[in-house]
């Protein structure tokens, strides 16, 4: 099934600036135009702009500084490798200890909407699964791939994916996954998570939403990993390579 889904003015923004950080127009310590100067640029609101800027912020192309505007950073640093937990999340081979719960689409929730840069409720494939040891499950996951992405693969099949998922789209859509952001909180445990992690329903449990990227900063797909006992919150950003 095919969906149009028109490119929010946000992101168009927010796309031809990093490309143009990505391909050197604005070098590192470069001031960026300021805010109405994007706004006659690109022929948007000031709002618009500022979320816009807002995530290049956040994923580190660019920083701010009071009362000056906008400087370049350049590409978000990844000299930290991914730990071990993260590359199982996004990049591991369903054929072993896993359990497949639910493959098919869904509307994105809010959170993944921003971490995948697409508006609230836009269809995306979920692949939902859980790691299985001796002594019951370890972990739950659930990837969300964007449908252009998900679509004329076997990411849309029930059937267990070997190698992982980043391997399959590097081979089916030439997708080459080069750095991964991680956003890491501590909370209770939902029902639907309690009974498929078979744990008590006031666990506390570590929530970890991890985001690969391409080289130019656009998202493959997006990862929540849940695993039961932890009590800190953390961001980070690292290679995967």
């Amino acid at each position: 099934m095919a969906y149009e889904i028109p490119t929010p003015k946000y992101l168009r923004v927010l796309n031809t600036l990093r490309k143009r950080i990505e391909d050197g127009d604005y070098a590192p310590g470069a001031a960026l135009p300021s805010e109405s100067q994007l706004c006659t640029e690109f022929g948007v609101s000031r709002p618009t702009v500022l979320k816009a800027l807002g995530i290049l912020k956040q994923d580190g192309w660019i920083e701010s500084q009071q009362g000056k505007g906008s400087f370049v950073r350049g590409r978000p640093a990844s000299g930290r490798t991914s730990p071990g937990y993260a590359r199982d999340a996004v990049a591991l081979d369903e054929t072993g200890e896993t359990e497949i719960l639910h493959v098919g689409p869904v509307l994105a929730s809010p959170r993944i909407a921003a971490e995948l840069r697409i508006p609230e409720g836009t269809p995306v494939y979920e692949r939902r699964r859980r790691t299985i040891s001796e002594v019951g499950p370890v972990d739950l996951i659930a990837t969300f791939v964007p449908v252009d992405i998900a679509v004329g693969t076997d990411i849309t099949k029930p059937d267990p994916i070997p190698g992982g998922l980043l391997d399959l789209i590097a081979r089916h859509k030439g997708l080459r996954a080069d750095y991964a952001t991680e956003r890491m909180t501590a909370r209770r445990v939902s029902q639907d998570e309690a009974e498929a992690l078979e744990v008590p329903a006031d666990e506390s449990v570590m929530s970890v939403v991890i985001t690969v990227h391409q080289a130019s900063g656009e998202p493959i797909l997006s990862s929540v990993l849940v695993m039961p006992g932890s009590r800190h919150e953390i961001e980070d950003t690292y290679a995967l390579s």
